[in-house]
């Protein structure tokens, strides 16, 4: 274990960010929360240990599953993290888990905290920078630099997406909405065309992005969007048409506090339902179009414009080519670290053994409430896909508490593991996942996506 006071940063964070940045009085889409998605989704802070070096440390919300830890620790990641939950048994699930540090004595954070060096104070770093994030630092003295949340919260916006496409004189088929009779008057004339997306002012991957392909629905969201005008909310969306598109990607870079530029990746995606499915590496060829289009550059330019904004920190710009070839170079910005920043960590990981993975996901439902993490990963290594290393192929499990978050005796249960496919070609990856699809089976898992 690393020592206390040898720990030079803290991981951990949130990864709805949106909804804490959003303003109270603000509008929203239709839609459905499911609990069980919700609390997958508020442990999903263990992907976070791919930040992580022996003389760092990551914080959770649940504490990490000890099987996990120690395999992650047999294949080389090393870190000191939390053995008692945060957050009282999901009794805290509203709060995220920076409130939950700033409010809560925790007996191992404040024991960290006390033995590091004055002079050598831990740096708080969060997946994204939100609400409590200054006030968890202050309370354990931990370095937070980050800029002030009015600015984060100006550009993590949809709209600040659609105008920062005009400020770098990119073609632009966005529309800002700000009432439900913009919206009729915008979408009629849309839907004439075809069919049109509205997208939540802090919507997020499969959440906040609706689909209209008729009069009807467009009719039942201005009613449901007119309904909370009369309450005093206030409306703010962006309308764009839906595109013929042929492939998701994404770029992730850094703007330091004075301002420099650091590429870190770029990464295809697989979407499905507007929704986050697995980060792949792109081809050489793929990456030189990119560069001859001069998209790179636009990222600095990108960059640039955000730092004269105020902001500086971790970026991921969503992007997409049509069907026609053209490039949308920027869908929407996200003024955080991202899934596919997490990938390419774990494929600096994999460099040194010149492999590739692709990160993906598997949402699973279960009636087994005997079931344990454990079983998984011992069934995963005598079927021989548990990635090892010296392998030239195998599976990383990533997570383990959202797989087992929502069990519960005799019902069904939703559970999520996200997992790194580890080959060097395409083919064997692809085995792998009918493998690992094969196993899920054997142990009564259900893939639901």
């Amino acid at each position: 274990m690393t020592s206390a006071n040898r720990i030079e940063k803290i991981h951990c964070g949130t990864f709805d960010a949106e909804q804490y940045w959003r303003e109270p009085d603000l509008a929203k889409l239709p839609g459905f929360a499911d609990p069980e998605n919700l609390r997958i989704v508020s442990v999903m802070d263990e992907l976070l240990f791919v930040f992580c070096s022996p003389s760092e440390a990551l914080i959770t919300r649940k504490a990490m599953n000890p099987a996990h830890k120690q395999y992650l620790n047999d294949i080389g990641f090393r870190f000191w993290s939390n053995t008692l939950d945060m957050d009282g048994e999901l009794k805290e699930q509203s709060k995220s888990m920076l409130q939950l540090l700033a409010e809560a004595d925790s007996v191992e954070v404040a024991a960290m905290a006390a033995e590091a060096k004055a002079e050598a104070r831990p740096e708080l770093e969060p997946f994204a920078a939100i609400p409590f994030t200054k006030e968890a630092s202050e309370r354990y003295r931990f370095i937070c630099r980050m800029p002030e949340m009015d600015i984060i919260r100006k550009v993590n916006m949809k709209t600040y997406s659609t105008e920062m496409k005009e400020r770098l004189e990119l073609p632009n088929v966005s529309f800002i909405v700000n009432h439900s009779s913009e919206l009729r008057k915008v979408g009629e004339r849309l839907l004439r065309e075809g069919s049109f997306l509205i997208k939540d002012n802090y919507g997020v991957s499969g959440k906040g992005n609706l689909l209209i392909d008729s009069v009807s629905i467009l009719e039942r969201v201005i009613a449901y969007m007119a309904a909370q005008e009369r309450k005093g909310m206030r409306s703010q969306f962006v309308v764009e048409p839906y595109l013929d598109k042929l492939y998701d990607f994404s770029c992730q870079f850094e703007i330091t506090s004075n301002g420099e530029y650091r590429f870190l990746s770029l990464q295809r995606l697989t979407n499905d339902d507007f929704a986050y499915q697995e980060s792949y590496t792109p081809e050489p060829e793929f990456m030189h179009f990119l560069d001859c289009e001069g998209y790179f550059e636009l990222m600095r330019r990108t960059a640039k414009e955000l730092y004269s904004d105020g902001y500086y920190g971790h970026v991921c710009v969503d992007s997409m080519q049509l069907g026609s070839g053209e490039l949308v170079p920027i869908v929407e910005i996200n003024a955080r670290k991202s899934m596919s920043l997490i990938k390419s960590r774990i494929d600096r990981y994999l460099a040194s053994q010149e492999l590739l993975g692709n990160l993906r996901f598997y949402s699973l439902t279960s009636t087994n409430a005997q079931l344990q993490f454990e079983d998984l990963l011992a069934a995963m290594e005598e079927a021989g896909i548990l990635y090892k290393p010296g392998m030239s192929e195998g599976v990383i499990p990533l997570t383990a508490n959202m797989l087992m978050i929502n069990r519960r005796p005799d019902k069904s249960y939703k559970g999520r593991i996200y997992v790194s496919m580890v080959g060097r070609l395409e083919e064997a990856r692809k085995e792998l996942h009918q493998r690992l699809n094969r196993l899920f089976a054997g142990l009564s898992l259900q893939v639901l996506n």
